[in-house]
């Protein structure tokens, strides 16, 4: 009964506490380039072996400061490391391509337009990135050796796409990078008493680490980089006697993290934007530019406080206790650069838009996010768990073991009302395109969701079972239970990303050089926003909004649909323990359950067109099934997939009689659900444009996770 607030493993670390004599050890490792083989695909490519080093270091010591009173402990770890990325190889576009754009997007908008600028721009970079200058000519794939993916230059029979001309380049890449962490911890222990112990634990972790190491330009690198994570705690056990304990626990933390590039605004200068190809295929240019180059993070401040009690009395264990956990998050509400996404090569060959006929026809489009909201967005939430159990050793050869758990987990709180939310389930909304946006949202909402479990109880039942006494070493152990995961905290708050405080546009069918005349998807995507706040604050419908601009393209936004509930986990175990003398054991287990209300993100909720979907926009009256064309994309969150497991695990362990152990194991499993990674990814990813999952049939998903 005491775990609670997640159905995983729940892990517990400590600072081990000094002694009556003084301890400590130092230590030293390192390795380097020296030690090391080259990788085998670099040694394929005829690449040389990176540069590598690492130092990495620990020291600890532990002793008296009163003599059977007071002890102390200090520990401190850390590591420099400088390590190459995993080889892979990069492709870029050929001369022969680039030529071919500029000539083009030349003839179509003129040598010293704004799409020349950015075009030069773009491949100023590419043929600037590191192995540029000794790259082979086509992609290296034999599938499509001159990596045109279906293009072919139509203005040149000769040129990219045609014969043996590639449209792209190959180099063999990798690079290395710096990280750095250092962890120190000090624990201090005390004996007030005969009855009382206490202990102060301190942990204090600074780091800095690469998250994103670019191909292209190292003014693209991305790292992890923040104050210190402090970490503390403070614990009392006092004793009642020999049958009565309990336990007291403060515990608190802070970390402050954020991830940006080096230099900001030597990247917004190098490229404005982030560049990606493709649909539905791989083996494309590699992606230009960082999307984030302001970098985004969250402080994060936490306490705990818990109290458990045991008591013995007679053929009975009682356990009662309680814990209380606060969080405070405070999150940058900082809107990343544009995102560009060139479907095909035809489409970035001319401008934007390919309407020319081509084998592979295709757009380009922009994605970009606006705040207009604050800078920051602070949130808050807690959790409260209660339980109760008695371990009842009803003969001299069984345990049985009942519990009864229950939790709170309340609704995430903006301290600023920065939630917006529909008025209702996206799906129960009225999707009349006459109804104004300010009827369709609500805005200045204090909670994340529409609502949440008030409590869930957790009944568990166990028993251990010897049943043929002592002497024989058998005990058979199993068990039964529910289990609670809370709702994650970044989908519980995702409410203070929606429009009109934060708005996402996705625009396409125009230009896609910034600044290009008479427009571009830059300025679309401006306008669209521009059009949108002014609309939203004037009570105005989507008809209103585009006549004053018909190019106006609708926002994205997220949407709950149903009750919100705690994922749940009904848990079961039964495991044979045999002993063979005094040093050999052996034990199968079967171990297995079954979850449900299960997060899931569903990002075609206001798609259509194709498959199951609807087969159009609503029209006014909405004849259902429609979509609604006031929103472009809805990411739809609902509690409603489930997961199986079933396992078994044989376990030999032998220890020898001088020093030693040996131990094998063999574990069979199958896990099968409709939704992996706890919802984190919506139920269709690892889906295509070409191989898609129908999103009105999550059963059809269900398969080994």
């Amino acid at each position: 009964g005491q775990a609670g607030g997640v159905a995983g493993g729940q892990i517990s670390f400590l600072t081990k506490s000094g002694s009556q004599a003084f301890h400590g050890n130092l230590q030293y490792y390192w390795n380097g380039r020296v030690l090391n083989a080259n990788d085998w695909f670099s040694n394929a490519y005829g690449s040389p072996r990176p540069f590598d080093n690492a130092h990495q270091w620990a020291g600890s010591l532990g002793g008296p400061i009163v003599k059977n009173k007071l002890f102390f402990f200090f520990d401190t770890e850390g590591m420099r490391v400088f390590t190459p990325q995993p080889p892979s190889t990069v492709l870029i576009p050929s001369l022969e391509f680039e030529q071919a754009i500029l000539t083009n997007i030349d003839s179509i908008f003129g040598p010293s337009s704004a799409s020349d600028v950015f075009y030069n721009k773009i491949f100023n970079l590419y043929n600037a990135a590191p192995g540029a200058a000794s790259a082979l000519p086509g992609s290296g794939i034999s599938s499509d050796p001159s990596g045109c993916k279906g293009f072919a230059d139509p203005n040149d029979p000769n040129g990219p796409g045609h014969g043996n001309v590639p449209c792209a380049r190959n180099f063999f890449w990798s690079r290395s990078r710096a990280s750095q962490e250092t962890l120190s911890a000090g624990r201090f222990d005390w004996n007030a008493g005969t009855n009382d112990r206490a202990f102060l634990r301190l942990q204090y972790d600074r780091s800095h680490n690469p998250v994103h190491t670019d191909p292209i330009s190292s003014l693209f690198d991305s790292e992890v980089t923040g104050p210190p994570w402090w970490q503390g705690q403070i614990s009392e056990t006092h004793t009642f006697g020999s049958s009565v304990a309990s336990q007291f626990l403060l515990a608190g933390a802070y970390h402050n993290t954020n991830v940006q590039v080096n230099n900001p605004s030597q990247a917004v200068a190098a490229f404005p934007a982030s560049l990606n190809f493709g649909c539905c295929t791989t083996d494309l240019f590699a992606n230009l530019g960082n999307g984030s180059p302001l970098g985004g993070g969250r402080a994060d401040t936490r306490y705990q406080i818990s109290e458990d009690v045991v008591n013995t009395w007679g053929k009975h264990k009682f356990g009662f206790g309680a814990n209380f956990r606060h969080i405070n998050w405070t999150g940058t509400n900082t809107p990343g650069l544009p995102g560009l996404f060139a479907q095909t090569y035809g489409a970035f060959y001319w401008g934007g838009v390919d309407n020319h006929n081509d084998p592979a026809p295709g757009v380009t489009q922009l994605g970009q996010q606006f705040v207009t909201g604050g800078a920051s967005q602070r949130f808050s939430f807690y959790e409260i768990g209660l339980y109760g159990e008695d371990e009842w050793r009803t003969r001299p050869n069984l345990t049985l073991t009942l519990s009864l758990r229950a939790e709170h987990q309340s609704n995430p709180v903006c301290k600023q009302r920065c939630f917006a939310r529909f008025a209702g389930p996206f799906q129960s909304i009225s999707h009349d395109p006459t109804q104004p946006y300010d009827q369709a949202i609500l805005i200045n909402q204090r909670q994340g969701l529409p609502s949440l479990d008030a409590v869930v109880w957790s009944p568990r039942f166990s028993f251990a079972w010897q049943p043929f006494l002592a002497k024989h070493s058998s005990v058979v152990r199993g068990g039964i239970g529910v289990f609670y995961d809370t709702v994650h905290g970044y989908t519980g708050t995702s409410a203070g990303g929606n429009p009109p405080l934060n708005n996402g546009f996705t625009v396409s069918g125009d230009n896609l050089a910034l600044n290009e005349l008479p427009s571009n998807l830059f300025q679309d995507a401006s306008n669209s926003n521009k059009l949108f706040v002014a609309g939203f604050n004037a009570g105005q419908t989507l008809a209103q909004i585009q006549a004053v601009d018909a190019n106006f393209f609708p926002p994205f936004a997220l949407a709950w649909t149903g009750r919100p509930h705690r994922p749940q986990y009904q848990r079961w175990s039964l495991e044979w323990e045999q002993g063979f003398g005094v040093f050999t054991s052996l034990s199968v287990g079967y171990h297995g359950y079954h979850g449900i209300h299960t997060l899931v993100g569903d990002p075609d909720a206001n798609a259509y067109g194709f498959g199951s979907l609807p087969k159009g926009l609503c029209t006014s009256p909405p004849v259902p099934p429609c979509a609604d064309p006031r929103f472009s994309g809805v990411l739809e969150y609902y509690s409603g997939a489930v997961s199986n497991y079933n396992g078994m695990v044989v376990s030999l362990n032998h220890r020898f009689r001088s020093q030693g152990q040996l131990q094998a194991n063999y574990t069979f499993s199958h896990a099968f659900d409709e939704v992996s990674n706890g919802g984190d990814y919506s139920f269709n990813f690892g889906g295509d444009i070409l191989n898609p999952q129908d999103p009105n049939n999550l059963r059809g998903a269900y398969g080994p996770a």
